[in-house]
């Protein structure tokens, strides 16, 4: 086991990061943590196994796997853990990736040797005005936004989901990470996330990421919005909860 050792502290344009070598789930790690050193944006483990360290870009990756994409935006960028796994899984994908502080692009090619391949295309940008100004199709949308463990409020409006809508190629998938509990009082993001996809969306899934906690509890979700009824259940390892 190694003991904590903080590689990176400072302050970028939309908040305070720590980078720390250390033991995450288990695992050996390098992450990235937001505020004071509580909430966890993004990293990768330093083992040799094959998972992800966290287990909604691991849902993600299920996702890209059953779904094949040409064209994938990814809105929020964090350490870049997922846009180096999609990079080195499915080096054809056209992959934009849109985050809003450039500080945190410069800190994942600096320490967590993040080098983007020719097909992706990096945008320091706020994700809501991206989705505003861009042209361009996809086959897959994922938001992983956060400030501390709150996704910004811009990107949880039916604008916002409208826009995501707009810009899908037809049977196009849009997915949400977001932390919230299932049930009670600390549901009310997953509710808002849920009715502002219900403005855009005929189809509206949610995905446990990880396993075996109560519902009750805050947790991450994928949330999952399409036009259509492509059936998305084959292609992740837990299944969809029922809601209305």
């Amino acid at each position: 086991m190694i003991d904590d050792r903080v590689v990176f502290e400072g302050d970028t344009t939309t908040g305070h990061f720590i980078v720390t070598d250390t033991i995450y789930a288990g695992r050996p790690a390098r992450v990235l943590y937001s505020g004071n050193h509580h909430a966890a944006q993004s990293g990768e483990a330093t083992d040799d196994k094959p998972e992800l360290l966290f287990d909604y870009n691991e849902r993600f990756m299920e996702l890209v796997r059953g779904l094949r994409p040409q064209r994938v935006l990814l809105i929020g960028g964090g350490a870049f853990a997922l846009p180096k796994a999609l990079n080195r899984e499915f080096p054809r994908i056209k992959l934009d990736v849109v985050e809003i502080d450039g500080k945190l692009y410069e800190l994942a090619q600096t320490y967590f040797d993040y080098k983007p391949t020719r097909r992706t295309h990096i945008y320091i940008e706020d994700g809501l005005k991206f989705l505003q100004t861009t042209t361009e199709q996809y086959d897959l949308i994922i938001v992983d936004a956060f400030t501390n463990d709150s996704v910004p409020p811009s990107l949880q409006t039916t604008t916002t989901a409208s826009l995501a809508a707009h810009h899908l190629r037809s049977g196009g998938v849009a997915a949400m990470n977001l932390i919230a509990a299932y049930y009670g009082e600390r549901s009310a993001a997953l509710q808002r996330q849920l009715d502002a996809f219900k403005a855009a969306f005929s189809t509206i899934d949610v995905y446990p990421a990880g396993h075996g906690q109560s519902l009750w509890l805050p947790q991450n979700f994928i949330v999952i919005a399409q036009n259509g009824t492509r059936n998305l259940q084959p292609h992740l390892r837990y299944a969809a909860l029922s809601h209305e």
